[in-house]
């Protein structure tokens, strides 16, 4: 006995088959994207085109440009490496995910590795951006003491190293067993973590402190540069009157 049945929801239609047989019934799913669908993976997929040719001209500009190598870009190049990564290995998964209506096909460790590269990449990106900012921060704030003693590549190295063992501290307590799954896990459906204790941490790490500092660094750096803007002004106000003080006692 044979019985086939169509459903439209949503704009989207799934056929369902269901064939009897003697060891039970097999049921098996098919999937057909709509407009919207295939709409929003062609933009993905311009995005992802758009993202790894980018972060990879930029790379190799700091990389072939000697006048490119400096410290500052070396951070910009990690952020960029970053970037391109996860248009390489995040964001094609996403686009399949979207076509197939958000059933994963590809596999629990697949799913795994998926999410902790999405969590590990995107931590590194803000990471990177954060520590771009205390780069800006020291140049402006210290600059000769800095340009003396901290600007160096060997210091943006351990910086950088820094920033990727930070990433992979974040990402790494769930595959470590740290925090609990959740039992009734579906397989189809390739989630995060959803535990509340890991939820909060990763937030922290990833978005929030970093957050909190870049905002704090850029702040001081405003102040610093209008600061410095003012005395600049002082300076020049001070100097005209002391020139027009001399041509007036000159021609006195």
């Amino acid at each position: 006995m044979a019985n086939q049945t169509a459903d439209y929801h949503g704009g989207i239609y799934q056929w369902n088959r269901t064939m009897s047989a003697e060891e039970g019934d097999v049921e098996t799913e098919y999937y057909l994207p709509n407009w919207t669908d295939l709409v929003l993976a062609g933009l993905f997929t311009l995005l992802i085109i758009v993202t790894t040719v980018g972060n990879t001209l930029v790379i190799a500009a700091v990389i072939t440009t000697r006048r490119l190598r400096s410290v500052t870009n070396c951070f910009v190049s990690s952020l960029a490496a970053a970037d391109l990564l996860v248009g390489l290995a995040v964001m094609p998964p996403a686009v399949l995910l979207q076509l197939t209506g958000g059933t994963w096909e590809l596999g629990e460790i697949l799913c795994d590795s998926w999410v902790s590269l999405d969590i590990l990449l995107c931590t590194a990106s803000i990471l990177s951006l954060c520590a771009i900012s205390i780069d800006r921060y020291l140049a402006v704030t210290q600059p000769l003491i800095y340009s003396r003693r901290r600007r160096s590549k060997r210091l943006a190295g351990v910086m950088i190293v820094a920033v990727w063992i930070m990433a992979g501290a974040i990402t790494s307590p769930p595959l470590l067993g740290c925090f609990p799954r959740a039992t009734n896990r579906d397989v189809k459906k390739c989630s995060y973590n959803m535990d509340s204790s890991y939820v909060i941490f990763s937030a922290m790490g990833s978005f929030f402190l970093p957050m909190l500092v870049m905002l704090y660094v850029y702040g001081r750096i405003s102040c610093v540069i209008a600061s410095r803007h003012r005395n600049l002004e002082t300076t020049n106000e001070v100097e005209n009157v002391r020139s027009r003080r001399k041509i007036t006692v000159r021609t006195i």
